[in-house]
């Protein structure tokens, strides 16, 4: 069993680009997609690619994470 402190998940995030850490930092914060991509001035489809290749990200990088 491989487990992940919290600090080392908030240092994986850290580690993301910034392309990718601050919607997905946003997002789970509360944000909503459309205010996300307001706040950004990006488009909305940017903002939902961005969340989901940074989950990816995350996925690979805490693999053991159960």
């Amino acid at each position: 069993d491989s487990a992940y402190s919290h600090s080392q998940i908030v240092r994986v995030v850290d580690d993301l680009e910034d392309e990718y850490r601050v919607p997905f930092t946003m997002y789970n914060r509360g944000f909503k997609y459309k205010e996300i991509a307001a706040k950004l001035d990006l488009p909305i489809g940017t903002i939902k690619s961005r969340i989901f290749l940074a989950r990816k990200k995350l996925m690979v990088n805490l693999a053991d994470y159960r």
